[in-house]
């Protein structure tokens, strides 16, 4: 071909953040792209769901204004600027909190004045000595924060109440993760775009910013190839109800299981890249959704349990309470599960989820006790990626077996990177840039 920009048509499956941002990357470099998202709307495990006044957030709630990719990828969608006050909930108080604020932190009432001390003489400084290497996309110069697991670092620094409030409320509401199995990479990577960042949200809901992101990009939901192949020209994909579709290059934004199972009809099983595939530990998760008969004229948006009390419930949160406009009555409560309660309930039925979550959900919102008009459950099956100690490194293994594929076909997803809004985008980046490589090679 003379003209690659002109005349290439690029493939990429998937419509959460890395696909969107690997396909108006490359419409924003002239190539005419075809998005596939096999869900109703884009989003992936941040999409929304339709209500009749609006939308509802189901996955991700909000983003930091230091995720600068993410942000520019939405420039063109209406993101405001959010209060997103939280509360930590220990013996029935509810402790004011922001997470990843130093200010906040050194404010918390929850915390005593030796344990903010040796917050102020461990953590703090080992976070600024750091920063430079901390970005979601799971780069070089971490090493030697990545050996050992975010809680045994804040528990043996500080106390094991520290651990308490700082490392699991987060990782266990967000990121589907226990602090014993997560990086101190990963934490403090957390820390540095969290520190005294402002959030954003969308008001009409991720997918819908997603969807004015990705115009001029052909987008198909409802679409979900299972098979592709590498023909004379480029590649094909199909689905199962026998639609395909023509590229001279592809991009795989799924999980790491859905792109393996993709890959086995191109690549030898024998690759380095399949294993490695394989190897990538997730936890599914899921968010119940509850409609109740009243408004709730919320001040607060999130609300997180204290891991010692919680067995169910990690964390619940009131989407009119991220606005500035508030207190903005609403009548949506939504609610996470701890990870001990996903190791514990996967596979059941929604309405046994529902049952055993909800004395939890009511002891941490009573607004909720007896007022529930529906629920509904939100399963994200494919998982969350975890960071466990010696991800990095594990990361960087997989990129250079992504980078070693021959034919043209790109990986992206924050599986790749940190799994972090940020990371996907930035691993949708740079599998368009590498997509552009080989098409400008061929």
């Amino acid at each position: 071909m003379n003209d690659a920009r002109s005349s290439a048509h690029v493939l990429v499956i998937g419509g959460g953040f890395s696909g969107v941002a690997a396909a108006v990357a490359l419409r924003a470099r002239g190539y005419a792209v075809t998005l596939l998202e096999r869900h109703a709307v884009l989003g992936g495990r941040a999409r929304s769901d339709a209500r009749d006044d609006g939308s509802v957030d189901t996955g991700a709630q909000l983003i930091a204004s230091s995720f600068t990719r993410a942000a520019h990828l939405l420039a063109r969608a209406p993101l405001e600027p959010t209060t997103a006050r939280d509360v930590f909930v220990r013996d029935g108080k509810r402790l004011p909190i922001q997470f990843g604020s130093v200010s906040s932190m050194l404010r918390f009432g929850g915390l005593g004045a030796a344990e903010k001390l040796r917050l102020g003489t461990t953590l703090l400084p080992l976070l600024a000595r750091h920063a430079s290497v901390l970005h979601a996309d799971g780069g070089e110069g971490l090493a030697s924060v990545d050996h050992m697991s975010a809680r045994a670092f804040v528990e043996t620094a500080v106390s094991a109440r520290a651990a308490d409030v700082l490392v699991e409320p987060p990782l266990n509401a967000f990121y589907g993760a226990r602090g014993a199995e997560t990086s101190l990479a990963f934490f403090l990577t957390l820390g540095r775009y969290g520190a005294d960042a402002d959030v954003l949200a969308s008001r009409d809901g991720w997918s819908a910013a997603l969807a004015t992101a990705a115009a001029g990009v052909h987008v198909e939901c409802n679409a979900q190839p299972d098979v592709i192949q590498i023909t004379a020209s480029g590649v094909a994909a199909r689905d199962g109800n026998g639609r395909e579709w023509y590229g001279d290059a592809l991009i795989i934004a799924t999980s790491a299981s859905s792109a393996q199972m993709l890959l086995r009809h191109v690549i030898e099983e024998s690759h380095p890249l399949m294993a490695w595939l394989a190897s990538v530990v997730t936890r599914p998760t899921w968010t119940v959704t509850l409609t109740l008969e009243n408004e709730i004229r919320a001040d607060t948006f999130g609300v997180l349990a204290d891991p010692t009390e919680a067995s169910m419930v990690s964390a619940c949160a009131l989407p009119g309470g991220r606005w500035r406009d508030a207190p903005h009555a609403d009548n949506i409560v939504l609610a996470w599960p701890t990870p001990t309660a996903v190791d514990r309930l996967a596979g059941q039925p929604a309405a046994a989820i529902v049952g055993a979550m909800m004395p939890e959900i009511e002891r941490l919102v009573p607004e909720t006790r007896g007022k529930v008009e529906r629920a509904r459950l939100f399963r994200f099956d494919e998982g969350t990626p975890l960071a466990a100690p010696g991800f990095v490194a594990h990361r960087a293994a997989g990129r250079e077996h992504a980078e070693s594929l021959t034919i043209p076909v790109a990986l992206a997803g924050d599986y790749l990177t940190m799994p972090l809004v940020e990371g996907a985008v930035v691993s949708g980046e740079q599998a368009a840039a590498r997509i552009v490589r080989q098409l400008a090679r061929a």
